[in-house]
């Protein structure tokens, strides 16, 4: 090639603008260089659109200047036959005078990667060095053939980080108002820089929101996208098994095959093909693809198919929800899943930052978390933050979950205490004795066997906690009231629960004085199975909502408690005295019809006695009710000597008889009655 040639100019360019890859041309530097090497093949690989080809092009062009001989083979142009690989070798001078052989593609050998390692390498002269680029890695035959172990150096090309893509797009002269938005929108692949870089260059558009690397507002670019990132056109069944992988957090043939509802073998021959793609990750809970891959295939689907889109949607969370419901193994993993599939919300997706979530772990802390965990929470909420966290360690360490990257790294924390009716020797926290205060002042005190999951402090990952929320709401046996704390600066975490129909309440005050804003949610009146429904069908909508404004909300008490016990204890006093019954405070209430007589209040208080009669532990609790006040008018003595009680003795079980009476009644106001 001469110095005055088209092919030298594009060399030069190649040179000047060639962006990252330093540490892998270096190797390459430095075996092409070597006189003694002890590997002289180098696999090269990674996704579509990382680089291999580049760089591949880059090197060359460095060995033509160290004057080496060199022969390039791309299979994309070339049969994957021995004879049409000779061919391609011959075409450019003979083979054995080569000192180095660059093949591209090389997942289009096929059969011909085993001839390469089994009879063409091994003839070749000592001094080639052989650069492989492929979007596969070597096959398991290289890897255990004791033979290969220092022939053979494998190299798996990443994404660019964020500096070396910036560089990239600087150089392409993108301006910085557009970079940085291309930057995150390209996850760092090579290929999706230049086509977004293209595309910014030849939009009409002003930069900024909505602009042509925007995948949701650009059809023609999302589908040259996919084009060279797929090299092909996948099957309609292949298709949908696609779709399945970009809309879940992480993919298993059995969400293959209850996501599309195909049989068992179709399934396991999806979920095989999709473990070979290039762009595809294999985890411990199950595939997950390359996050630019699953946006455009996202994209692509909203765009050609809405309808088919939120079909699958809708088959997906109602497996998730079904699965995570039923409280069994792998429930971290079910809950951080159904959480996931909120980001398909364009106004999910842009609450939080969604990237690297598809790979986080939730598991319980551990002892040996602890100082990591403590650690966190000072650092986000406070010293004094930190001193009660370690209380509720001591008390409850089952509170503590921490959420974990792919490489094992603890990113995430969330302290949920589980608070029983009567529970004893709790830390002295102000936001837990406000939690119960408005328990008490606007619903009802916890009662067995209802739980108050009280979210008291998060680090890290905004996303990481709803994955760990949506989990304990599923699985917290005896859920009735969850409260979630958010600080000012967890603005994320506070849309995310707004989003998610989680209904704000009147602001409490840490232990350092700080505010803390308040996210409640009443369980026992929307279930787990119906919050989720709604749920669904709001993440379809795609569109924010008023932020006041809750999935399904229960109707707020008008009677503060201490009134309500006092007017359940007056009801029952004088339920055989109809003057004064016909005046009970709770004819007031939505115990009773606005227009209903005193008999249907007297209905409701008989009913709350076979209700409480049928409780654990509550038979003699109705029966001194009964004795008392429904059998007929008969004094307290009388009513204790009939239970066969001391007097003592019935006093207390009969208070303790009328309040759980009225617990019992104002659930009934709340949530209505207790189907029979």
């Amino acid at each position: 090639m001469s110095d005055d040639s088209h092919g030298s100019a594009l060399a030069a360019l190649r040179r000047k603008f060639f962006t990252g890859r330093v540490a892998e041309l270096r190797l390459l530097r430095e075996l092409m260089l070597s006189e003694g090497r002890g590997c002289f093949v180098v696999w090269l690989h990674g996704m579509g659109g990382v680089g291999k080809s580049t760089l591949l092009l880059r090197f060359a062009d460095e060995a033509r200047i160290h004057g080496r001989s060199l022969r390039m083979v791309d299979m994309r142009s070339t049969e994957a036959t021995p004879d049409a690989f000779r061919a391609a070798l011959e075409a450019q001078g003979p083979p054995d005078e080569a000192q180095l052989l660059l093949i591209d593609s090389a997942e289009a050998l096929g059969p011909l990667e085993q001839w390469l390692r089994e009879d063409f390498l091994p003839r070749m002269p000592a001094h080639l060095l052989v650069v492989i680029g492929s979007r596969l890695a070597p096959a398991i035959e290289w890897r255990t053939d004791t033979q290969w172990w220092h022939a053979l150096r494998r190299v798996k090309l990443s994404a660019m980080d964020d500096a070396e893509a910036a560089l990239l797009l600087r150089n392409r002269d993108v301006a910085e108002t557009s970079a940085a938005d291309i930057v995150r929108t390209a996850h760092g692949l090579p290929l999706a820089l230049a086509l977004f870089a293209d595309a910014r260059e030849n939009s009409t558009e002003d930069a900024g929101p909505g602009s042509a690397w925007e995948l949701d507002n650009s059809p023609d670019l999302v589908r040259e996208l996919l084009r060279l990132l797929l090299r092909e056109t996948p099957s309609p069944a292949r298709a949908d098994a696609l779709h399945v992988l970009a809309l879940a957090r992480v993919t298993t043939e059995e969400l293959v095959r209850q996501a599309l509802d195909v049989p068992v073998a179709a399934a396991q021959a999806l979920f095989a093909w999709l473990r070979t793609l290039s762009f595809v990750h294999s985890t411990a809970d199950g595939l997950i693809p390359h996050e630019l891959v699953r946006e455009a295939l996202l994209a692509d689907l909203r765009w050609r198919d809405l309808e088919k889109y939120e079909r699958l949607f809708r088959r997906l969370h109602a497996y998730l929800a079904e699965r995570l419901a039923q409280r069994t193994g792998g429930r971290w993993a079910f809950g951080a899943s159904l959480a996931y599939l909120g980001r398909a919300s364009s106004v999910v997706r842009k609450a939080a930052d969604w990237r690297g979530t598809d790979r986080l772990h939730l598991r319980a802390a551990r002892p040996q978390d602890l100082d990591t965990v403590l650690a966190a929470i000072e650092k986000e909420h406070g010293v004094a933050a930190g001193d009660l966290a370690r209380q509720w360690w001591n008390r409850q360490p089952s509170a503590f979950i921490v959420a974990e990257n792919g490489r094992g790294v603890i990113t995430g924390t969330l302290v949920v205490p589980c608070l029983e009716p009567s529970a004893t020797k709790l830390p002295d926290d102000p936001v837990m004795h406000a939690a119960l205060e408005h328990m008490t002042d606007q619903s009802s005190p916890l009662r067995r066997p209802g739980r108050l999951l009280l979210g008291r402090w998060s680090t890290g990952d905004a996303v990481a906690a709803c994955f760990a929320l949506t989990t304990l709401w599923a699985t917290t046996p005896g859920l009735a009231v969850s409260w979630i704390c958010t600080t000012r600066n967890q603005r994320q975490l506070a849309q995310l629960l707004d989003l998610y129909g989680q209904r704000p309440a009147a602001p409490v005050t840490d232990t350092d004085g700080e505010p803390l804003s308040s996210f409640v949610q009443d369980w026992r009146s929307v279930p787990f199975a119906r919050w989720t429904k709604a749920l669904s069908v709001r993440l379809l909508i795609d569109e924010p909502v008023a932020t006041s404004v809750p999935v399904v909300a229960p109707l707020a008490p008008a009677m503060p408690w201490s009134e309500f016990v006092e007017a359940v204890k007056h009801a029952y006093r004088s339920v055989s005295e109809p003057q004064q019954f016909a005046h009970s405070a709770l004819l007031g209430t939505r115990l009773v019809a606005p227009d209903a007589n005193p008999g249907a209040l007297q209905q409701v208080l008989t009913e709350t006695v076979v209700q409480l009669r049928a409780q654990p532990g509550g038979r003699q609790l109705a029966d001194i009710l009964e004795i008392t006040y429904l059998s007929g008018p008969r004094s307290q003595q009388a009513a204790a000597s009939r239970a066969a009680l001391s007097f003592s003795t019935y006093r207390r079980r009969l208070s303790t008889a009328l309040v759980t009476a009225a617990e019992l009644l104002r659930e009934r106001e709340l949530h209505g009655p207790v189907p029979r």
